[in-house]
C-alpha cells in the first residue's frame, strides 16, 4: 500500500513489538530546570567537511565541485577515483563542467581541511598530508623522506635498505618511523557517520 497512512509515536509507546526500544526518556532529575537542559548536537564527517567548505572565499561553481568532491569520499576520507572518472561524474550526474585541472584544485583545498589526511588519493598522500603539519625536527624530516622516496620499502618492512640508502643510524630510523606509526591511516574513521558530539 503505497498511500502514506497517519501515525502517532503514542501508538508505539511502552509497546513490546518495539524490541529494545523506549520512547520516553527518564534521565531528569527532582529539580528539573528547562532553562538550564543542554542538548547534543551530532555532526558527520561529510557535515564536518561541508562546513569548513563553506569558511572558503570560493565561487558558486567551485563550491558545487568541490561539494560534489566530499561527496566523492569513502568512509576512511579517501578519493579512491581517478579525477577523470569525477570530472565525468560532475558533467553527467551534476551537469557541471569542469576539468581535471580544477577538480585537482579543490581537491587540494579539501586537503587542507580537519581531520588532517582527509581527501587523500591513497595511504602515502594520506600520511604525507598529516606529517606536514609536524614540526620540521630531524625526525620529521626523515619520516618525510621515507614516505616520499622509499614508501615501497616502508610498506614492504625493508628497514635496512631504507637505512642504506638514506645513510641512517639504527636509532635515526626508530625515531622516524616512530613519527610515521603515530599518523592516522583512516582520518575519515575519526569523524565517521556513527557521529561525533558537540
Amino acid at each position: 500500500d503505497a498511500a502514506p497512512r497517519e501515525v502517532s509515536l503514542s501508538d508505539y509507546e511502552e509497546d513490546d513489538s518495539v524490541p529494545g526500544c523506549r520512547l520516553r526518556s527518564d534521565n531528569y532529575s527532582k529539580d528539573e530546570r528547562p532553562q538550564y537542559n543542554t542538548f547534543s548536537v551530532k555532526e558527520s564527517f561529510t557535515q564536518s567537511l561541508q562546513e569548513q567548505l563553506g569558511y572558503r572565499n570560493l565561487t558558486e561553481h567551485q563550491f558545487a565541485v568541490a561539494s560534489f568532491l566530499i561527496g566523492s569520499l569513502d568512509d576512511d576520507g579517501y578519493l579512491r577515483r581517478s579525477l577523470d572518472s569525477v570530472v565525468d561524474d560532475l558533467s553527467f550526474r551534476a551537469n557541471i563542467e569542469t576539468d581535471e585541472a580544477e577538480v585537482l584544485e579543490m581537491l587540494k583545498i579539501i586537503q587542507e581541511f580537519e581531520p588532517a589526511g582527509v581527501g587523500a588519493r591513497d595511504l602515502r598522500e594520506c600520511l604525507l598530508l598529516q606529517i606536514r603539519n609536524f614540526k620540521k625536527t630531524p625526525e620529521v624530516i626523515n619520516a618525510v623522506k621515507i614516505l616520499t622516496n622509499h614508501f615501497a620499502e616502508f610498506t614492504n618492512k625493508h628497514y635496512q635498505k631504507i637505512m642504506n640508502r638514506m645513510g641512517l643510524s639504527e636509532q635515526e630510523l626508530k625515531a622516524a618511523m616512530s613519527k610515521i606509526l603515530k599518523l592516522n591511516p583512516s582520518p575519515g574513521g575519526q569523524i565517521d557517520d556513527s557521529y561525533n558530539d558537540q
